[in-house]
Parts: C-alpha cells; structure tokens; sequence
C-alpha cells in the first residue's frame, strides 16, 4: 500500500534532483490526499495471444486516478520520455517503460520494495542496476531502463534483441525479468492516458537500439506504437490471404440499411454481421459522388460506426478492432475484399495490414473520418 507519507519521501527524494521534478512536487503536495492503491508485487495474469490481457474492458486495467498521484505520475513520465527523445529511441520504448513503472511502483520514485529493489523501476543494488542514490536519481534509472553502452550491467531494453517485434508486456519482461511476465500488459491503457496528459508522442519513430554498443539485429526498423501490437482493443489480426473465385454481382437487393439496393453477397454479410456483432451502426449503399471509385454506390462496401474518434476512446477502439477482426477472419466465407480501420487497410489478396493512403489522396488520413478512426469500412467483391 502507498500513502501519503511514502509520497512526500518520494517527492522529497527526487525534488534534489530534477529541476523538472521539483515542480512537479511543488504542486503534488498540495492538498495530498491519503488513497489506497494495488501493491505493485503479487500481480499475475492468464497468458493469452501476444501477452495481451484478457477481455478488456474489465478488470484488467489500473484503477481511475486523479489528483496529486496522476500530476506526479506525469512528471515522471515526462522525464522518462526526455531519456527516450534524448536517445533517439521511438514512442514505444517509452511506453514500455511507463508500462513497467505502472507495475513496479504505481509510476512512483519510491524508496523501498521487494528486497532491496528501489525507485521507479525497482532496480536492485544488489545485481547490479546501481547505488541506492544512482536509483533514486529518475533520470538515471530511466537511462539504466533503456540500457546501452553505458553501465550498469544488466541489460536493458536496447540490448534486447528484436525487442520491437515483441508485444509491450514481453519487452518489458525482458527487461524485469519478473515472477509476474504478464502482469505489465494490464496498464497499457493508463500508460497512454498519463502520455497524453504530459504530450508524449508515442508514435514517434527512432532507432530502437539508439545507444547500443555492438551490432544490432537486421532487419529491424525504428517506430512508435503499432497499431497491430494494441491491447487498447484486441489488437488487429493479420489473417492470412484468401484464395476464391467470386463472380461479379449487381445491386439486386434492397439495402436493409439505407434506401439504396446492393449486391446478394453484401446482403449476405449484412445478415451475418447483425447475428454475430452486437449492436452495430451500419450504413452500406450510398451514392459517394465526391469518389466516383468508391464500392459503395455499387452496393458492394459498409461502414459501421463505432461511436467516436478511436484515438481517443478507448471503447470505440475496442468495438473497431472487433469489428475489423471478425470481418478479416471470416473473409474466406463472406467475399470480403479489403477493410479499412484505425488508419490501416486490409487486402484479402496479400492477407496484411499496411498503412491507409486516403484511396491515394483522396481522403485526409489525419482526419477520424478520412483516416478511418470512427468507422470501419468493409468492401466486398
């Protein structure tokens, strides 16, 4: 358990030595509230597909916080991502590392845990991470987080090959070598709240082993946070290419959405999406005269709405994924020819996601619109 106490040590630790943490606790200690917290040791987690928690929402995710916990929170957030930009390291190794501060230690520079296990990360003297005061330094045990040619020993994260082509939990793992690997995917969603409040660009791209001595693995490119690798929703499933013949059809059949008419095959997947997703917002024909290309003046393309702008609510980004998974996964079945969601499109002939180019410029991809971020758009052939 934290209190208010444990945070004013915290607070009065770190206020020596960071500028930018001072104000930070200039600001946390007025009017601290006592709050009860999950311990951060003693968390496990049921392994499922790329280490992601299951059923989210649920109880998977770090409790609401407000107040001087989250003003500090992103204080220290912001600090870590100054190491990051400072590197050159992408959006993601920040957000690693503000996924496994979330679990160490409540995204706290406390000065106790298990053992002799200190600060944000609750690196160890003993194994080498560094003095007690090297620990307590923020700035340091970010460094330390990250890793590279300078000491200490233990390798962090830029010495961990192929860490970018792991999801954010088993990266982090990596790292902490934990007794709880899973435990660090639940707070995913809070990390991206506390790095929006503090303006941290989690999709900025860098060399992902900025800082390395020795070669770096091959065939490793630099990136922010990849849609693909997202517990936010279920993450977007690639599938695999669909192999067919599907013969051309008309718009023969009433559009049970709209008072348009679109194809049998489009009917078809009208019916099963409605049986097997719930709640949809679904329009399909409609006459598009601004893109003469488009498929769905010839009945044979969707849009199913989910509610708001993905990249910033979280259950809109859920309901989109499951969207644009069951349509990808069932694409053998139903004709589907390519989906667009979340700034990404899918074609049934090479089975990949890729990003989304507004249809060539066609559309802004910056836009919730354009870019696809409040709707899932399906074509059929």
């Amino acid at each position: 358990m934290f209190d208010e106490r444990d945070l004013g040590r915290a607070v009065g630790l770190v206020a020596t030595r960071s500028f930018a943490v001072k104000l930070a606790a200039a600001g946390a200690m007025v009017g601290l509230l006592a709050f009860t917290m999950m311990a951060p040791f003693g968390v496990g987690g049921e392994k499922t597909v790329a280490s992601c928690p299951p059923a989210w929402p649920g109880n998977v995710d770090d409790p609401q916080i407000n107040g001087s916990l989250r003003t500090q929170q992103v204080a220290f957030a912001k600090i870590i991502d100054q190491v990051a930009v400072a590197r050159g390291l992408p959006g993601k190794a920040t957000l690693v590392a503000l996924m496994t501060a979330l679990q160490e230690s409540q995204l706290q520079n406390i000065n106790y845990g298990d053992r002799d296990s200190l600060g944000l990360f609750q690196q160890r003297p003993s194994v080498g991470w560094g003095s007690r005061e090297q620990i307590l330094d923020p700035i340091y045990a970010a460094e330390a987080f990250f890793g590279g040619a300078k000491p200490p020993e233990p390798p962090g994260l830029v010495d961990i090959d192929n860490w970018p082509s792991m999801s954010y939990t088993e990266a982090a793992q990596a790292v902490q070598v934990s007794a709880f690997p899973d435990a660090y995917a639940r707070h995913e969603r809070t990390a991206k709240a506390i790095a929006e409040q503090a303006g941290i660009d989690l999709m900025r791209a860098g060399d992902p082993y900025a800082g390395r001595s020795g070669a770096k693995p091959s065939g490793e490119t630099g990136g922010g946070v990849s849609t693909l690798d997202d517990c936010d929703g279920q993450s977007l499933h690639a599938g695999k290419p669909v192999n067919g013949v599907w013969p051309v059809q008309s718009a023969t059949v009433d559009d049970p959405t709209t008072s348009g008419r679109i194809t049998p095959r489009t009917a078809l997947w009208v019916k099963r999406a409605r049986a097997e997703l719930p709640n949809l917002s679904m329009t399909c024909w409609d006459a598009h005269l601004w893109n003469p290309r488009s498929d769905h003046p010839r009945g044979r393309a969707c849009d199913l709405m989910v509610g708001a702008d993905a990249r910033r609510s979280p259950p809109a980004r859920t309901a989109g994924d499951r969207i644009a998974n069951w349509s990808v996964t069932t694409a053998g079945q139903t004709g589907v020819k390519y989906v667009i969601w979340y700034g990404q499109i899918w074609s049934a002939r090479t089975g990949k996601w890729k990003a989304y180019d507004g249809g060539g410029g066609l559309y802004d991809t910056a836009d919730a619109t354009g870019g696809h971020f409040d709707h899932v758009h399906v074509s059929l052939y």
